[in-house]
């Protein structure tokens, strides 16, 4: 999560405790991408499925007459968290009950206490079903020692800790599709590749392997006179490229993007073994993807 998502979440608990009081009021509004990795714990029917069926469900939402309550539950079999909130039908924040667990036995205990919390949601919960959340609650920890570690001198003590959440449902189209074709969409739709799995703003650009002073000189022999081409002001043209995954160029994905008056150009570029095999392949999310590259080719006046 950036630096202004934090002053914002800051700001918006800040405004909700003097506004509202203590717990405030939940606030329907533009949602981060849910499924982007940040510190926001993830509650959702994939998380269920990525813990071989602990949990019934890790999110869950049930409304009535006098409100709703939304809880996050969450337990891998040593340790794990349940949050509930109680919201009335104008979105306040009527209580949010915090717990956490262990499966260490050692005697002491902790009470937990929501003191501050802020939520937001992409929809009012009361009139749709598909909701996507974010919540920070501020923590307070009182921890007794109890009779086993109190003869060691361990003391009582009170603490604060910021828990940090969201949750998500998913359509039923979404939940049978899964999580990788989930992830495919928000990327098209983000615009960060096209709907044929071609890369325009991968986390990493695909790079010639001998580096770009030599991609340079290999482009040289390719310049053209004016005469070549229907382009009246540039001082180049323009190749455009698809890397694969495995840093190699398909020849029938390279194409002159400005009129030409002729193919030779195109052609003796799809015919150099140079240009179309000596690439790093893109990266995106740690992983070698397909991408869109563009290089110029000068113009000789």
């Amino acid at each position: 999560m950036n630096n202004l998502t934090n002053i914002l979440i800051g700001f918006l608990i800040l405004s909700s405790y003097s506004l509202f009081g203590q717990l405030g009021r939940a606030v329907i509004s533009h949602q981060p991408l849910y499924e982007e990795e940040n510190n926001f714990f993830p509650h959702d029917h994939f998380l269920t499925v990525d813990m071989d069926g602990l949990l019934d469900t890790a999110v869950f939402i049930q409304k009535n007459e006098q409100g709703l309550e939304i809880k996050n539950m969450y337990n891998d079999g040593f340790t794990g968290h349940s949050i509930q909130f109680r919201i009335s039908p104008s979105l306040e924040i009527e209580d949010v009950k915090y717990r956490e667990w262990t499966d260490v036995i050692d005697g002491s205990e902790i009470i937990f206490s929501v003191e501050k919390a802020i939520m937001s949601m992409n929809e009012n919960p009361f009139d749709q079903e598909l909701i996507t959340g974010h919540y920070s609650l501020q923590i307070r920890k009182d921890y007794t020692a109890g009779e086993l570690l109190g003869p060691e001198e361990v003391q009582d003590t009170t603490s604060y800790e910021v828990f940090h959440g969201k949750f998500k449902i998913y359509s039923d189209q979404e939940k049978q599709k899964g999580r990788d074709w989930i992830n495919n969409q928000n990327e098209i739709r983000m615009g960060i590749k096209d709907s044929l799995g071609v890369y325009e703003y991968p986390d990493e650009y695909a790079r010639y392997k001998f580096g770009i002073d030599s991609l340079k000189l290999l482009l040289e022999q390719f310049e053209i006179d004016r005469a070549e081409t229907n382009e009246k002001k540039k001082t180049y043209v323009t190749l455009e490229m698809v890397i694969d995954e495995n840093g190699q160029v398909d020849p029938s994905n390279m194409t002159i993007l400005e009129p030409m008056k002729s193919a030779r150009l195109i052609e003796n570029l799809r015919m150099n073994q140079d240009l179309k095999t000596n690439w790093y392949p893109a990266i995106h999310n740690g992983k070698p993807v397909k991408s869109k590259d563009n290089v110029t080719i000068r113009i000789r006046e």
